[in-house]
């Protein structure tokens, strides 16, 4: 059996490998899987609305061919469920064009029959200056990490 933090590295070596099985095989087929898509879109709800998202999105010039922690992995589990996150650096191809993008990531990992399945996975980035207040952390200051 995966632990989480496999769970979550298979999708990721799976989206590498072009292979949607294999990422269908790390979420939950559960209707209460609630995932934030990257891309345009906000959400998809449900095991089957995941599924159409990632064959959809197998069918676009986008994908990721490589990647790193940068921050992390953090890893905290109970009996059921656990959430892996962290800082990753992803290289991505989209449209021809080759990138790094640097997301902070968390996935929520369930014990569904004895496996760990992914029930909500959201990735973000900061936003400069979300509230139009500048930057609040004082000038020098470390941030803690």
């Amino acid at each position: 059996m995966r632990t989480p933090l496999g769970t979550a590295e298979a999708m990721l070596t799976a989206v590498i490998d072009k292979n949607v099985d294999g990422v269908l095989e790390t979420f939950s087929p559960a209707a209460d899987a609630y995932v934030f898509l990257e891309g345009p879109r906000w959400t998809n709800r449900g095991g089957d609305r995941i599924a159409e998202g990632w064959h959809a999105y197998f069918r676009s010039p986008a994908g990721i061919t490589a990647f790193r922690w940068v921050e992390g992995p953090f890893v905290f589990e109970s009996d059921t469920l656990a959430q892996v996150c962290g800082v990753i650096d992803y290289d991505i191809v989209g449209d021809g064009k080759a990138g790094r993008l640097r997301m902070r990531m968390t996935w929520l990992v369930r014990r569904e029959n004895g496996e760990w399945r992914i029930v909500h996975e959201h990735g973000s980035q900061p936003l400069e200056d979300p509230y139009g207040a500048g930057d609040w952390w004082p000038e020098g200051a470390v941030p803690l990490s």
